[in-house]
């Protein structure tokens, strides 16, 4: 008995040891792989511990890759081997006059892309629009966007010419009040087919103002004038859309709101009055759920919105650009609406409103006439107005977009 009592008291012994230099073990092991911290300072000046992965993390996304991070060193790498005058045309959209010259005039200013009309293509079959099309890739130096802008009803580029009489859209409103929701997801879906099949890569639609009156400007063209129902179509539309090759440009940021047809962007700027904290707690929330639903593009308006620019239209204002950036969180392209349907000189801080534009944030600036706007450029760029590390941000997201999108393929 004597015998048995010693032997297990041995062996307790023994697995104690064991157990304690096994933890002993497990412990080293765990300091050596455990997280470095680092010291940062919070709101209130203390420091506070934070982990290296952490830390790394909020590296990664200060690096402003957002939406197309995967893409966004490659498209610096490209960049860097871009000229100055290759820069000042890449932040350019233009709107095209004639299909068959552009591609030499992509070249020739070496725009991002170019928006088609329908004038553009009166009289073609689909498939002499594809075709059209193609050629515009296929002798295009860097790959371009091509964008339609097909909302439904009056806006669209292709669905009301003659030849496309299987593709003829209604108006998002009208869709709605006949199906409501599903029969507008319906219509999107075959929109972005269409324009896919055709060779467009980005449609810029859809609208989601929320007019809530007929008179309202942006009344035919919008959904509903319901927070819920719009958001619900933006994050429908980013997500759902652009899964099959056709990008989308949510618009018009910050939002249109009530302004009247009375007051028509075309002809000169118009003025929202409303309170900037409804604006925010409305307007904002459909961008917002297309923004986090991945949206590559938001349009911003020629609108001054009084109550949080008033010396600016929202296009060329650098705080509504902040707003988009930081409150609503958008780390895509943002384009504006045409620059040049009216003259916005006044807002434009003495400038020109294309260079305005590129200073208040713009990433890709819509515009007819592109080669005054690129001499502009390329002027502010000589006078030191313009700094290329500026148009350097801009177009290296015009890239990244590119890679993600597939439009330029990775090298």
């Amino acid at each position: 008995m004597k015998k048995f009592v010693i032997i297990s008291t041995i062996l307790i012994l023994l697995a104690a040891g064991f157990f304690g230099y096994s933890l002993y073990h497990y412990m080293q092991v765990t300091e050596l792989i455990k997280p470095e911290t680092v010291k940062t300072t919070d709101e209130t000046g203390e420091k506070k511990d934070q982990s290296a992965s952490e830390a790394s993390d909020e590296q990664s996304a200060s690096s402003d890759g957002g939406i197309f991070a995967a893409n966004y060193e490659k498209a610096k790498v490209y960049v860097d081997t871009m000229t100055k005058e290759q820069m000042a045309g890449q932040v350019l959209m233009g709107i095209c006059a004639d299909p068959s010259a552009a591609a030499s005039e992509i070249n020739k200013y070496s725009l991002s892309g170019m928006l088609f009309e329908s004038t553009n293509f009166e009289g073609m079959t689909p498939e002499q629009v594809t075709t059209a099309l193609h050629s515009v890739t296929a002798q295009s130096e860097l790959k371009p966007i091509l964008a339609a802008q097909e909302e439904g009803g009056s806006y669209t580029t292709v669905s009301d010419l003659s030849t496309f009489s299987d593709h003829d859209f209604n108006s998002l409103r009208v869709d709605f009040a006949a199906g409501g929701l599903q029969a507008v997801e319906k219509a999107e879906d075959d929109k972005s087919n269409m324009l896919k099949t055709l060779g467009f890569n980005l449609n810029l639609a859809p609208v989601v103002d929320m007019p809530d009156s007929a008179d309202q400007i942006m009344y035919s063209r919008s959904i509903s004038n319901d927070v819920n129902t719009v958001s619900a179509f933006a994050e429908y539309a980013a997500k759902f859309n652009q899964a099959k090759g056709v990008s989308v440009a949510l618009k018009h940021f910050p939002g249109y709101g009530t302004i009247h047809d009375s007051a028509n962007t075309g002809t000169g700027a118009v003025v929202d009055e409303r309170a900037a904290d409804t604006i925010r707690n409305t307007d904002y929330q459909p961008f917002i759920k297309g923004v986090q639903a991945g949206a590559h593009f938001v349009m911003v308006s020629n609108v001054v919105v009084k109550n949080i620019d008033s010396a600016h239209t929202a296009a060329l204002s650098p705080s509504i650009h902040n707003e988009l950036r930081d409150t609503v969180g958008f780390s895509g392209v943002i384009i504006t609406d045409v620059l040049d349907g009216a003259d916005y000189s006044a807002y434009a801080d003495g400038k020109k409103p294309v260079v305005q534009a590129v200073l208040a944030g713009n990433d890709i600036i819509l515009v007819r006439d592109y080669a005054s706007a690129y001499n502009d450029i390329i002027a502010a760029l000589g006078d030191g107005t313009i700094n290329e590390d500026q148009l350097k941000n801009a177009c290296t997201r015009i890239l990244a977009y590119k890679y993600t999108a597939g439009i330029v393929n990775s090298p």
